[in-house]
């Protein structure tokens, strides 16, 4: 296939994600649940640094609303991502909406509604600051900064 042509068809994905996880194409819903799950274990840097997901050989990018990753599971240190992969959590944040967010593998996931309230429990106020239990490992809950800048993987 042309280049030039491959590019214009990546550019033109018409793949959305939304800040709750959801993916919308060309302004309609994604709802089959086996083509979500394929477009989150998908997700990856494209070599320019935007969000892109990958089916098969073929990739497109993706215009992502707020985190490209999403936490959906917390078990001791480790999260659950939607892709079904497990990664240790490096660091907590809490954004816009008290929505919370972890940093894995160096990028930034949002936490789904149901791993946050799993943490209700582990959550303590310690003076001015919010911090974290979880297995042994005390988490101090940051602020936010927001969705991040485009940097090529492994920046």
């Amino acid at each position: 296939m042309d280049l030039a042509l491959l590019e214009k068809l990546r550019e033109n994905s018409g793949l959305r994600l939304d800040r709750e996880g959801r993916f919308w194409h060309r302004g309609g819903p994604i709802e089959h649940a086996r083509t979500v799950a394929v477009l989150h274990q998908g997700i990856h840097r494209a070599p320019d640094g935007r969000w892109a997901t990958r089916i098969g050989k073929e990739w497109g990018y993706l215009d992502v609303e707020d985190a490209a990753l999403f936490v959906r599971r917390i078990d001791g240190r480790r999260a659950q991502l939607a892709s079904g992969d497990w990664a240790e959590i490096e660091s907590l944040s809490i954004g816009a909406d008290d929505a919370l967010y972890a940093r894995v593998r160096g990028e930034r996931a949002r936490l789904t509604r149901t791993a946050q309230l799993s943490l209700a429990e582990a959550l303590r106020q310690d003076g001015n600051r919010y911090v974290v239990d979880l297995a042994g490992k005390t988490y101090t809950v940051a602020e936010d900064g927001g969705p991040e800048p485009l940097r090529p993987p492994g920046a």
